[in-house]
Formats: C-alpha cells, sequence, structure tokens
C-alpha cells in the first residue's frame, strides 16, 4: 500500500482521473460523476477521522462503506452503473496500491 493521500485537488492532478480516462474508457460525463460521489467519500473520511489531509489507503474501506451504505449518498452512488462501480473501486485500489497487497496476501 502506497503513501498516497486522495485529496480534491489530487483527483485532478494526481493520476486518478487519468486512470479512470485511460485505463478504464470512463467518458467525460462519467469521470465528472465519478469524481462528484469519490470526493463525497473524501469529505466522509476526513469529517470521522477528523482531518483535511484527504483520504489514504488505509481508508478504503470507510469510503466504500460510505459509498454502499450511507442514505445520504447510496442513492447517488447507485445510479452509476455497476460495471462502472466495479471500475471505480479497482481504479481507488490501483492508486492506492491496495490491489498489490491483495495479490502478494493471496
Amino acid at each position: 500500500m502506497s503513501d498516497y493521500r486522495l485529496t480534491p485537488h489530487n483527483f485532478d492532478t494526481g493520476g486518478l482521473r487519468s486512470s479512470l480516462r485511460h485505463e478504464h474508457k470512463f467518458e467525460h460525463t462519467d469521470i465528472e460523476r465519478a469524481k462528484g460521489v469519490i470526493l463525497k467519500a473524501v469529505e466522509h473520511v476526513e469529517h470521522k477521522t477528523n482531518t483535511n489531509s484527504g483520504m489514504g489507503a488505509h481508508h478504503l474501506d470507510m469510503a466504500m462503506n460510505f459509498l454502499n451504505k450511507d442514505p445520504a449518498i447510496k442513492s447517488e452512488w447507485k445510479k452509476i452503473p455497476s460495471t462502472q462501480r466495479a471500475h471505480i473501486e479497482t481504479a481507488l485500489k490501483d492508486h492506492f496500491g491496495v490491489a498489490e497487497a491483495e495479490k502478494e496476501a493471496a
């Protein structure tokens, strides 16, 4: 896992936008929709952890729980097609280096 922190600013500059666009073939509107829900998850993590330094790899479970269960965002998250939700989760895991850690543990 990396020490990388996802913030509203570095969604665009840190490579996550590029990953969704080029590796996962998202169109502009799909990226913007994904950005909206991801940034709400980042805000949730910051609020719960009383910080303003973004979301780290160790917060990914908390963020995904928020997206899947919290009524404040769940309906917005579920409006995204399930295949795109899976791509978003994969992109986040790749971005944080979680995918490699899971492969090493297996």
